[in-house]
C-alpha cells in the first residue's frame, strides 16, 4: 500500500512545447503543454479559452473568398473590404453601421479580380486618413473615404502586389513583371513617381516578396535574402544587406508585436530585433518551442494563405490559413521572473482569407474574412458564429522526480478561473497512455456564475462576489502509474475560463 503522501504543484504557463523530450519536459516546464488548441496564455494568469467571433459584418456583395479586410479609424466608419464583384468592377466595400450594409466604392481604371488571390491594405495619414490598395494584377490605388483612385504615373509599376510607407514615401514592391523592383514615390505625394519630384527605383538583386518598416529602417525580405534600406530621401537613400541565408517564407507574416518585428523563416519564427552593438540585427530563432509545427507550416501549407493579424490588448499574434481544416498558431508575451517570454497555441476551427486589427476611436477591432464572403468580428461571445467552440489542454507527463518509481494517485486539485457556467471534462492519463495500463475514467468539473466585482457588476440573486464561487475544483482519482498527465476538454459555446494551476496528491509505491 502506498505511503509518504505528497503533493506535487504546477504553474500553467510556458505554452505549447513540441521539441522537447518526454522525461526533461515533465520535470523542468511542467505548466507548458503537449496539446494546446484555441487556449491562449492568459493576462490574468494560466490558459484561457479564446473568445469566440460573430458575423457583425455580413456577407460583402459579389462572389468567391474575401479578399482583404481593414480596420481604417476615419475612413467611412473604419471596415473596408474586398470581395469580387458580379458584375463591373466595384471590389472595394465600406461599411455603414446606420444601414449594417456594405456600400461599394466607385472605383476608376476599372480593376479586374481576374486572377487576384489576395488584396493589401497599408493606412498612412499625411494629413487625412487613407489607404493604399496593391493585388499584383492591378495598379495600385489610394481611398481616402470618398474617392477611389488608381496610381496610374508613367514611372510607377503597373501591378505591385506589397505598399509601405517609409520616411513619408510610398513605397511599391512585388510587380511580377519586374519583382526585384523597389519604387518610391515623391515625398509626401503616393501619385507622383517622377524622379524630378524625389521618387525613384532600386534595385535589390532578388525577388521582393514583403516589404516592412521598423525603428527608422525599411526592411525587403526575398525568401533568400534580406535588406535593409536607411536614409530618408532620394539623395542619401542606402541599401545594405543584412543576410542571404534565410528570408521570409510567407508575406503576410511579416508582423511587430512587443517591440519586434517577426516573420516566418525556412526554419520558423524569426525576429529582427537591434543588438547593443551597433548595426548588427539578431535573427535567433524564437519558435525552438513548436519548431515541428512551423516546419509543417513551411513545407505542407500553402503559404499565400497565410493570414496574420495582432491583439495589441492581449500583446498576441494569430497566423491564421485559409484552409478549414488547417490549425493556426497563437503567439504571446508572458511575464516571468526571467523576463518577456513568447508562449505558443494552436487554433481549430477558423478559416481566414483575409484578416486585420486596429483601433476605432479608444476600442480595438479584430476581423477576419471567410470563403463564403463573410467578415467576422473576432473577441466576441463563446462560439465561432454558431459552432462550439473545441479546445484542448494537456500536461507533460509528470513522474515526481522518479521516472521508475510508481505513484498512487488520490486527488487532483484544478485552480480555474472561470467567466461564466462552465463543463470541463478531465481525464488523468498514466505512463504516457501505455495500453496496458489502467486509466480511470473521465471526470467533469463544473462551475456556475462568474465572480462579480464591485462598480462592474449589479447586484442581483445570481450575483457571486467572492470567486468561482471556489477557484479551486478538487477531483478524486483513482490509479497508479510511474507518471501522469492531465488532459481539459471542452466542446461547447459555455463562457471561457482559465486553467491557472494544479496540485496532484500522491503517495509513492513500490518499484516495478
Amino acid at each position: 500500500m502506498a505511503d509518504n503522501l505528497a503533493s506535487f504543484k504546477v504553474f500553467c504557463q510556458g505554452g505549447l512545447n513540441t521539441s522537447r523530450d518526454v522525461l526533461s519536459q515533465g520535470e523542468t516546464q511542467p505548466g507548458s503543454a503537449i496539446s494546446l488548441i484555441n487556449y491562449e496564455p492568459s493576462v490574468t494568469g494560466g490558459y484561457r479559452k479564446i473568445n469566440g467571433f460573430s458575423n457583425d459584418y455580413g456577407t460583402v456583395t459579389g462572389t468567391g473568398n474575401v479578399l482583404g479586410v481593414c480596420v481604417a479609424n476615419g475612413i467611412n466608419d473604419g471596415i473596408l473590404a474586398c470581395r469580387t464583384p458580379s458584375s463591373g468592377s466595384n471590389y472595394l466595400h465600406y461599411w455603414d453601421t446606420a444601414t449594417e450594409a456594405w456600400v461599394a466604392v466607385t472605383t476608376s481604371g476599372s480593376p479586374t479580380m481576374s486572377g487576384v488571390t489576395k488584396i493589401r491594405f497599408t493606412k498612412y495619414n499625411w494629413g487625412s486618413p487613407k489607404v493604399m490598395l496593391t493585388d499584383g494584377i492591378n495598379p495600385a490605388a489610394t481611398y481616402d473615404g470618398t474617392t477611389y483612385t488608381q496610381i496610374t504615373h508613367a514611372d510607377a509599376p503597373s501591378a505591385p502586389k506589397f505598399s509601405h510607407v517609409y520616411k513619408n514615401h510610398m513605397f511599391l514592391a512585388g510587380d511580377p513583371s519586374e519583382d526585384t523592383n523597389l519604387y518610391f514615390s515623391a515625398p509626401y505625394d503616393e501619385t507622383s513617381f517622377a524622379p524630378a519630384d524625389g521618387a525613384g527605383v532600386i534595385n535589390v538583386g532578388f525577388p521582393i516578396v514583403a516589404i516592412k518598416s521598423f525603428r527608422d529602417v525599411l526592411y525587403i525580405f526575398g525568401t533568400n535574402n534580406i535588406r535593409k534600406l536607411v536614409g530618408d530621401n532620394i539623395s542619401n537613400f542606402v541599401l545594405q544587406e543584412v543576410t542571404d541565408d534565410l528570408g521570409c517564407m510567407a508575406s503576410d507574416s511579416v508582423i511587430e508585436i512587443g517591440g519586434d518585428l517577426l516573420f516566418l523563416s525556412q526554419d520558423g519564427l524569426r525576429p529582427i530585433s537591434g543588438t547593443d552593438k551597433i548595426g548588427d540585427v539578431n535573427l535567433e530563432t524564437v519558435s525552438k518551442d513548436i519548431q515541428s509545427i512551423f516546419t509543417d507550416i513551411v513545407f505542407d501549407i500553402d503559404l499565400e494563405g497565410l493570414n496574420a493579424v495582432v491583439i495589441r490588448q492581449k500583446t498576441q499574434f494569430r497566423y491564421f490559413f485559409a484552409a478549414a481544416d488547417s490549425q493556426g498558431i497563437i503567439g504571446g508575451f508572458r511575464q516571468t521572473p526571467n523576463g518577456l517570454q513568447f508562449e505558443y497555441s494552436q487554433m481549430l476551427g477558423i478559416s481566414a482569407t483575409a484578416s486585420d486589427s486596429g483601433y476605432i476611436g479608444q476600442y480595438e477591432y479584430v476581423i477576419h474574412g471567410d470563403a463564403n464572403g463573410k467578415v467576422h468580428r473576432q473577441e466576441q461571445g463563446n462560439d465561432f458564429d454558431g459552432t462550439d467552440i473545441f479546445s484542448v489542454f494537456q500536461t507533460p507527463f509528470f513522474h515526481m522526480q522518479d521516472p521508475e518509481q510508481r505513484k498512487v494517485f488520490y486527488t487532483v486539485a484544478t485552480y480555474l478561473r472561470a467567466e461564466g457556467d462552465n463543463e470541463i471534462v478531465m481525464s488523468a492519463l498514466y505512463d504516457y497512455e501505455d495500453v496496458d495500463t489502467l486509466s480511470p475514467t473521465n471526470f467533469t468539473l463544473t462551475t456556475a456564475g462568474a465572480a462579480a466585482y464591485y462598480n462592474e457588476a449589479i447586484y442581483n440573486s445570481t450575483a457571486i462576489f467572492d470567486g468561482n464561487p471556489a477557484p479551486v475544483k478538487r477531483t478524486n482519482i483513482s490509479g497508479s502509474g510511474k507518471s501522469a498527465s492531465f488532459k481539459f476538454v471542452t466542446n461547447d459555446s459555455n463562457a471561457s475560463h482559465s486553467i491557472q494551476g494544479l496540485v496532484i496528491t500522491f503517495g509513492v509505491g513500490d518499484r516495478l
